[in-house]
């Protein structure tokens, strides 16, 4: 039902706020160990199991940093208000993230990642405040879908699908009042209907056919449904096949170590880009995890193995 993301359901509003806000953490506070002797982890425990995987019950893990100056992490925080803060704090501790606060900005903001990415994503436009209706529904048409630059009130359909030019007034002020969308651009994206799943969402964001794949160095290493929490769905493998060509498109345009790419059906059998982050933010879905990091570990491990 459109281009429209949306979070598992959690035991309260408070939790929901608590993963959605971008928080800031202490660079003294992040857990730094080697992983499986291949690649670096610097981790915040979020007491999520969307967010947390317990590395050090699972895989091998090392603490030791003796003789090294200096070593190249990955990040697992989740959405983080100042990157480039943390970014410093970390480096000064010596740990430098796979991103720089250039290629985080890169897959965090929609403006610096749209552009690489037109064609496989809705047309959108952004602005500094949400335009007029007139100018909106010129560009878009109706309905559309208004979003903020980096996050969008994921819980509340009546702010982000917008049917007609009142609706859409509503929105705007509602938009220019918020705390956390009124610090942003605001997005206007044409409407895409998706293929949807029989799950009643309440006010929030009706759920669709979507799914989170994981890329590192541009290499596929995980995917599963978005909407696990609240559904079991699964692509066949032509989906699959198709959803992951486009994704990994995605990826080689963008062109960044380690990124998290969420794909949809439309009702119309295409395969769209929703959005791009940087997978040191992204939440798990309905990604397995362990598979996962054991294919980045193989991957760091063949490229350590290549002759230099």
């Amino acid at each position: 039902m459109g281009c429209i993301r949306c979070v598992p359901r959690l035991n309260s509003a408070l939790l929901y706020y608590f993963v959605m806000a971008r928080m800031q953490h202490d660079p003294e506070e992040v857990d730094v160990f080697q992983l499986e002797r291949s690649l670096w982890i610097a981790e915040v425990k979020l007491e999520l199991t969307s967010y947390d995987f317990p590395f050090t019950n699972i895989m091998a893990c090392s603490y030791s940093r003796f003789g090294l100056d200096e070593v190249i992490a990955v990040g697992r925080f989740g959405a983080v208000g100042d990157y480039e803060t943390l970014y410093s704090g970390l480096l000064d501790l010596g740990v430098r993230l796979i991103h720089s606060p250039e290629q985080h900005n890169r897959c965090a903001e929609f403006p610096l990642w749209y552009p690489s990415l037109e064609g496989l994503t809705p047309e959108s436009w952004w602005f500094d405040c949400p335009p007029d209706a007139e100018t909106a529904g010129r560009l878009a048409g109706w309905p559309l879908f208004l979003k903020g630059s980096r996050k969008t009130r994921r819980h509340e359909a009546k702010l982000s699908i917008i049917a007609n030019e009142e609706e859409y007034r509503s929105a705007a002020q509602a938009f220019a009042e918020d705390e956390m969308l009124r610090s942003q651009q605001a997005i206007i994206r044409r409407f895409e209907r998706l293929q949807s799943l029989d799950v009643e969402m309440g006010e929030k964001i009706p759920a669709s056919y979507e799914f989170r794949t994981f890329w590192w160095r541009g290499q596929f290493v995980g995917a599963g449904p978005y909407f696990a929490a609240f559904a079991r769905y699964e692509w066949s493998a032509g989906e699959r096949s198709e959803a992951l060509a486009l994704a990994e498109e995605a990826a080689r345009r963008i062109d960044l170590p380690f990124v998290g790419i969420d794909v949809a059906k439309c009702r119309d059998g295409r395969w769209i880009i929703i959005e791009i982050n940087d997978a040191q933010e992204c939440g798990y879905t309905g990604v397995q995890p362990l598979p996962m990091w054991q294919r980045i570990v193989e991957i760091e491990r063949a490229r350590k193995a290549e002759p230099s």
